[in-house]
């Protein structure tokens, strides 16, 4: 189980940042051991391919935590709102 601590620091960090509409939503939540995974649903994904996303949300967590920080997150995905299928 990852820091809540942590979790919460990478949540406000991408919140306060590049992710900081309000329609954009941020999960921070446990993965395996100590990382976190990280899913971001936000329309500034439009035209950029997966990679691209996964670049955005990098790019933000490098210029804002520190290496040790950052080292923690084991999954990133960013996705548009009309690619989350709901069950």
């Amino acid at each position: 189980m990852a820091c809540e601590t942590l979790k919460q620091k990478i949540h406000d960090t991408l919140k306060t940042g590049y992710f900081s509409d309000a329609k954009d939503f941020v999960d921070v939540s446990d993965g395996s051991a100590d990382h976190v995974h990280i899913v971001i649903v936000s329309r500034k994904f439009n035209g950029h391919t997966m990679g691209n996303r996964t670049d955005i949300i990098w790019d933000e967590l490098v210029k804002h935590l520190s290496q040790e920080e950052w080292g923690h997150v084991f999954l990133s995905i960013g996705v548009l709102p009309e690619e989350v299928i709901l069950q």
